[in-house]
């Protein structure tokens, strides 16, 4: 299996023209932008098409530091990382095809005159001021059905007309918390149900009878080839379930990024599959010691998107060793037999079942 130089890849070539967000990219070009979510980096917004293409714009508007720029760069950094797993073996292209990531179309600065003069008028008046700018695929939402089932199941009786009828659950995303269980908490029945990053928890998945095990093996793969073919720590990347991007046979549709990736489907979500996104906190993963660490750190910083190791539930236990035995899998498919660093991966996997640094009493 020959090695390859996943560093030095440049970014993949930008995509049709039609996809970046150019008036003329569908029927009704002063269509209003739509407020689809908001995190620490900023708000997103959709941008609707007739045909199967949709873009997000990430817009740099949110807490102070937090970069679009930086976003775009380890996007294109992981997406270029990917290619190059698919044009080499068959068995890394494989491990490439499951993962699903946003094809990433545009850096826009604040100061792009011409841009921002065409489109800020398609904001709501008090976002009508340039930032720097970020334009990605956008993921497809879950449908009504699916919402309806997390609004019955989850939602207090009294408010679930209304969560159903509520617009903004319409776009609905669900993150998969494969590290943790709900506390028994009571629901309150004055609180907003919210189905944007809906936070689904291992034993929610349990009561829904969704195969865990799958999203497990898919989290381990994507983070390997962050850590071994990206060379990134993966810092507070997210994940979620979501449908998989909508196929055309038309090539000229098709975004320039796009994988074939692995889909699940069940009963309750219908087809599907695991997204990764947001991409702006990650850092260059030295291939040393201190990468183990930054590595180790970034895995309990983030949210409990992965299982955790050591825990009393033997489901919990069992979910773990599944995803730990896909991340040693992959990493070795990466980095091969013969890789001077292809002990890294035993070495990450002893420092998380170590502990947390974070925890009390763990000395960092």
């Amino acid at each position: 299996m020959s090695k390859i130089n996943y560093t030095t890849l440049s970014p993949p070539p930008p995509g049709n023209p039609t996809l970046r967000l150019t008036n003329d990219a569908h029927p009704h070009p002063l269509r209003p932008f739509r407020h689809i979510g908001h995190g620490f980096c900023g708000s997103v917004w959709a941008v609707e098409g007739s045909g199967i293409n949709t873009c997000a714009i990430k817009r740099e508007d949110g807490g102070e530091g937090r970069s679009v720029q930086k976003d775009f760069t380890m996007h294109q950094k992981i997406n270029s990382s990917l290619q190059a797993l698919k044009r080499n073996s068959p068995e890394r292209a494989a491990l490439a095809s499951s993962i699903s990531i946003p094809a990433c179309y545009q850096y826009v600065e604040r100061s792009d005159d011409i841009w921002w003069s065409e489109r800020l008028e398609r904001f709501p008046s008090q976002f009508q001021v340039a930032c720097n700018a970020l334009i990605t695929d956008r993921i497809p939402p879950f449908r009504q059905s699916v919402r309806d089932l997390l609004v019955n199941y989850y939602c207090p009786s009294a408010i679930q007309e209304s969560a159903k009828n509520y617009p903004a659950n319409s776009d609905c995303l669900i993150r998969p918390y494969l590290g943790r269980r709900r506390r028994n908490e009571r629901k309150s029945m004055f609180k907003a149900f919210s189905l944007r990053n809906y936070p689904l928890h291992i034993d929610q998945m349990e009561e829904l009878g969704l195969d865990s095990t799958h999203y497990a093996r898919v989290m381990a793969e994507t983070l390997a080839i962050m850590h071994w073919a990206a060379q990134v720590d993966g810092n507070d990347v997210e994940f979620v379930l979501a449908p998989p991007r909508p196929t055309t046979t038309d090539p000229s549709e098709a975004p320039p990024t796009s994988t074939s990736i692995s889909t699940s489907t069940s009963d309750p979500l219908g087809e599907h599959t695991i997204w990764i996104l947001d991409f702006d906190c990650c850092r260059d993963m030295p291939m040393d010691e201190s990468g183990i660490d930054q590595a180790w750190r970034a895995f309990y910083k983030n949210d409990p998107f992965y299982p955790r190791p050591n825990r009393d539930n033997p489901e919990d236990q069992r979910l773990w060793e599944a995803f730990k035995e896909r991340f040693m899998e992959a990493s070795a498919i990466i980095l091969g037999p013969e890789n001077e660093i292809a002990h890294f991966p035993g070495l990450l996997v002893a420092k998380i079942e170590d502990g947390n640094p974070f925890a009390a009493g763990m000395s960092n």
